[in-house]
C-alpha cells in the first residue's frame, strides 16, 4: 500500500522529535549525574579533610587543671571538629576543664576556663589535718571551708579551694596571706567554742561554678593584721574591705558572743585541740615518709 508523502514526512518529523528530544533528556541526565558526582566528591573531600588539634590523653573532671602534658596532637576530620578548637596559646597556667571531659575529646574554647586563682607573691601551700572532709574528696576536688557553730550558725571561711594532696584527714591546699589569717582566727574559734566543727563542702561542677563569697569575719585584730601585712596586696584588702562591711561585718558580733560564753575554757581547748593537731600532723608525716620508703623497696 502506498504511502502518503505528507503522512511520511509527518511520521520522520515525530520520530526526529522524539530521538532529538531522548538525546536533550539523556544529556540532562548525564549533566545532572556529573553535577552530582562533583558535589559528593566535594562533600567526600570535605569529609576527608583533617585539622591538627589538641586532645585529651585521658578522661579530665570539671575544674581539674589543663596542661600540656595532658594534651596531644593529633588529625582530625575537620567535619567533627569544633569551630573554636583551641591552639597553644589558648592554655596558661590557670586553665581548668569547664565541665567533665572525656579521653579523646578535642579541646575546643567552649570547654575550658580560667581558674580565680592568681599567682601571687603571697600563695602559700597550706596543710589543714583539723578540717573534717567529705568521705569521696579527691584530689582536684574544689571545696569551700566552713565554720559551724553549736547554735546552728555556719560560715563560709574560705571559698574555692583546689585540693592539691589529701589523706584520710589531712588537706594541701593554696592560699593568699588573708586566707591564711582567716583560716587561723577560724581554727582558733573553734578550738575555743566547744561543739564547733571546721568543715569542708564539695563543689559539683567547680569548671561553671563561681567562688562563693565568704561570710565568716575574723577579728577585729585579725582584720588590722591583715590590714598592715605587707604580703597582702591593696586589691585583695580593697576586696576584703567590702566583703567584711555590712551584713558580714555585723556578724562578727554573733560570733564573738558564742566565743565570750566559753572565755574560761578558752585556753584549755585551744591547748588540747593543739595538741592534737600536732599529733595528727606526726603521724600524717609518718604515714608519707613509710610510703616513701615502701615505694623504694628500704
Amino acid at each position: 500500500m502506498a504511502t502518503n508523502p505528507m503522512q511520511r514526512k509527518t511520521r520522520n518529523s515525530v520520530l526526529l522529535g522524539i530521538f532529538i528530544g531522548l538525546l536533550i533528556g539523556a544529556v540532562i541526565i548525564v549533566i545532572l549525574f556529573l553535577q552530582l558526582k562533583q558535589l559528593k566528591d566535594e562533600k567526600l573531600a570535605n569529609e576527608q579533610a583533617t585539622k591538627t588539634a589538641y586532645v585529651l590523653k585521658s578522661d579530665v573532671k570539671s575544674g581539674t587543671k589543663i596542661s600540656m602534658d595532658m594534651l596531644q596532637k593529633q588529625s582530625v576530620l575537620q567535619s567533627v571538629i569544633p569551630t573554636d578548637f583551641i591552639v597553644i596559646d589558648d592554655i596558661t597556667d590557670n586553665t581548668i576543664a569547664k565541665i567533665d571531659l572525656t579521653k579523646g575529646t578535642v579541646l575546643s574554647k567552649s570547654t575550658i576556663t580560667e581558674s580565680n586563682e592568681k599567682q601571687t607573691n603571697d600563695l602559700r601551700e597550706q596543710q589543714y589535718n583539723m578540717v573534717i572532709l567529705p568521705q569521696n574528696l579527691n584530689i582536684d576536688n574544689y571545696i569551700d571551708i566552713r565554720l559551724r557553730l553549736p547554735n546552728g550558725q555556719d560560715y563560709i571561711v574560705v571559698s574555692k579551694k583546689r585540693i592539691k594532696k589529701a589523706t584520710a584527714d589531712t588537706i594541701w591546699v593554696n592560699m593568699y596571706e588573708e586566707e591564711t589569717l582567716a583560716m587561723s582566727n577560724a581554727i582558733v574559734e573553734a578550738y575555743i567554742v566547744t561543739g564547733s566543727v571546721l568543715y569542708a563542702t564539695t563543689y559539683v561542677e567547680p569548671g561553671n561554678q563561681a567562688n562563693a563569697t565568704p561570710t565568716y569575719r575574723p577579728s577585729n585584730e585579725v582584720i588590722a593584721l591583715i590590714n598592715a601585712d605587707a604580703n597582702i596586696t591593696n586589691e585583695a584588702r580593697s576586696k576584703l574591705g567590702s566583703v567584711y562591711a555590712g551584713a558580714i561585718g555585723e556578724r562578727r558580733q554573733e560570733i564573738q558572743n558564742k566565743v565570750n560564753e566559753y572565755s574560761e575554757q578558752a585556753k584549755e581547748n585551744i591547748e588540747s585541740q593543739t595538741q592534737q593537731e600536732i599529733t595528727n600532723a606526726k603521724e600524717a608525716r609518718q604515714e608519707y615518709f613509710d610510703s616513701l620508703n615502701a615505694n623504694l623497696g628500704m
